[in-house]
């Protein structure tokens, strides 16, 4: 079993976790790692909390001011040439 020893470890494979991606021994592992861990708790309750809000997020629309969506327009256009 590969062991997760530092925090880098364990944040590389974030996403996966809270996805539920990874194979069982590797979530019981960070689970471990997790449980006695609390900046890595911290972190993941900060990163599951901005995951939740970008999915609220993304279905809201957006006003933004019409001299701003021009001058964006414009830009992307200008890029694309």
């Amino acid at each position: 079993m590969k062991k997760y020893s530092t925090c880098q470890d364990c944040v590389d494979l974030l996403y996966d976790y809270l996805d539920s991606a990874l194979d069982p021994e590797t979530m019981k592992t960070l689970d471990e790692h997790f449980a006695a861990c609390p900046p890595c708790v911290n972190f993941l309750k900060t990163y599951r909390s901005f995951q939740l809000m970008g999915k609220t997020m993304r279905d809201q629309p957006v006003q933004i001011p019409m001299e701003l969506e021009n001058r964006l327009k414009s830009f992307l256009r200008d890029q694309l040439k």
